[in-house]
């Protein structure tokens, strides 16, 4: 299991890491950062299973850093920790689907039970069950990539937690759920651009999964480096199935 920890004040960060160190299961990395931004840019890479984060940061809060990481797909899980006992935050907190609200100073217990939790709700290669997660979901990917699909949906179809099934993506193939997804549909995209030159790129977008041109447009750009348009006048053609099977 992979943790990140995230707090601006150095001496509460360095005590909070050696807590969490002792209290963690036996087998879990535990990573540190001082604040939001170093955050985001540590989780592009290191995709922790659970980020443990202050609340009341400067620049960027608590409640920023779940958001912008939701979005981008690099964590599912966080613990908020703050020193603010008001029942304000506890109900933002909530909301924002944290994994629980924990006041400062931690109590190692609760951190070790909340994290002996959070390891329970991983894919585990030895469960019996976990081939057959992993075929059944890829293959659906596969298959409806098209479609407008989301974890809850894939989560919803696989009678499995959301949760598990995006550290499963991460474990199998190395990326996110929303990384993979966006591959498969740029990949598919290419060969369409090239076998149907007919076609005006919004179609192509649409029949690949994504109804807004615009949006098509960024996303081929950002996988390809080129716009849709460029790509199929182009000798050259960039493929990224490499990418795929990395």
């Amino acid at each position: 299991m992979r943790v990140l920890t995230v707090d601006d004040e150095p001496l509460i960060l360095s005590g909070l890491v050696k807590i969490i160190r002792e209290a963690a299961p036996a087998g879990t990395e535990v990573r540190e950062a001082p604040n939001a931004y170093e955050a985001l840019a540590l989780m592009k890479d290191y995709m922790p299973d659970v980020t443990i984060t202050d609340l009341n940061m400067p620049e960027k809060n608590g409640f920023e850093l779940i958001e912008e990481a939701r979005q981008g797909g690099w964590c599912d899980r966080f613990i908020i920790l703050t020193g603010y006992d008001e029942f304000e935050y506890v109900r933002k907190a909530l909301r924002a689907g944290v994994v629980d609200y924990l006041l400062k100073p931690i109590d190692k217990n609760e951190i070790a039970s909340l994290l002996e939790r959070v390891q329970g709700e991983l894919p585990n290669e030895s469960d019996s069950d976990y081939p057959c997660h992993v075929q059944r979901i890829l293959a659906y990917m596969e298959n409806q990539f098209r479609k407008d699909l989301s974890l809850d949906h894939l989560a919803d179809r696989m009678n499995l937690h959301p949760n598990y099934i995006s550290s499963l993506f991460k474990k199998e193939t190395g990326h996110t759920f929303v990384n993979y997804l966006n591959m498969l549909r740029i990949q598919e995209a290419q060969k369409l651009l090239m076998a149907k030159r007919e076609l005006p790129v919004s179609t192509i977008g649409q029949q690949v999964g994504y109804d807004n041109k615009h949006y098509f447009t960024k996303v081929f750009k950002k996988y390809t480096g080129t716009t849709p348009g460029a790509y199929r006048n182009s000798e050259n053609s960039i493929d990224i199935e490499e990418g795929m099977e990395s």
